[in-house]
């Protein structure tokens, strides 16, 4: 950091229970464009998507510089967004590189306080699959702890969802997941939204609804295929302060069992 100008650091402890610590609490103590003793330049977030999430958060519409450093387990917004994924060399490159902006979603409701993510929101086998992840395996595994604790769920029931988009019209359906996204790629290069660009100005959704197990055997090749599918150039182009969001944005729904 201070070989990059950068001599004034205050560091942040976080946790599982405060993932952003008290990075809310310092930067309402700052004036981003305050005199420069006071103005925050830069917040450079070291963690995995929860962490980068929480802080997101915090930092969303200040002006303020977020730069993610990632070690986590998934590392979902970092590799959609082409960013190394070695922590060292992240960092460089992000001291050294330009701004661009990213969108964030807003979700609510169900009790849950209002909340901004960058990568995916997601309701139903994902949620569940999220928070059953077992920390310790995540530790020891990395990503592979996730396909552990979604097996547990496998036999979740459906769930009831209604469903709109753009002030269209309420559609309900019945699933055993949705997700929306601001980001489109899991891991292994899994497309769950493909066109999905964390610039387009919009969110993609898709309803998950396989039946039985040959319905989650079915979903699961058509990720897969995807994903040994030939991309063009185009496709895999990260995001950067070129991006055009009238041609990367669209909207898209996979068939059979998506």
């Amino acid at each position: 950091m201070e070989a990059h100008g950068h001599r004034r650091q205050q560091w942040i402890d976080t946790t599982a229970e405060r993932p952003s610590g008290d990075l809310a609490e310092v930067c309402a103590a700052h004036v981003a464009d305050g005199p420069a003793p006071e103005r925050i330049d830069l917040i450079v977030v070291c963690g995995g998507d929860g962490t980068v999430r929480a802080c997101a958060d915090v930092v969303a519409g200040t002006g303020i510089a977020l730069a993610v450093v990632p070690c986590g387990t998934g590392n979902l917004l970092a590799r959609n967004l082409g960013l190394p994924l070695d922590p060292a060399t992240a960092l460089d490159e992000a001291l050294d590189g330009d701004c661009f902006g990213i969108d964030v979603g807003r979700v609510h409701g169900d009790g849950l306080e209002p909340a901004r993510f960058t990568v995916m929101a997601g309701a139903g086998f994902d949620a569940a699959m999220v928070r059953d992840a077992s920390p310790a395996l995540k530790a020891r595994l990395g990503w592979l702890a996730y396909l552990l604790a979604a097996a547990r769920h496998l036999g979740d029931p459906r769930t009831r969802v209604s469903l709109q988009v753009d002030g269209g019209p309420r559609r309900r359906h019945r699933a055993r997941m949705v997700v929306v996204g601001n980001v489109g790629t899991l891991q292994g290069g899994l497309e769950l939204l493909p066109g999905a660009r964390a610039d387009s100005g919009r969110v993609d959704v898709v309803l998950f609804d396989p039946a039985g197990a040959a319905g989650w055997l079915a979903a699961t090749g058509h990720l897969v295929s995807r994903a040994l599918r030939p991309h063009s150039a185009a496709a895999r182009q990260p995001v950067g302060p070129t991006a055009d969001p009238a041609v990367s944005g669209r909207r898209s729904v996979a068939g059979g069992a998506l």
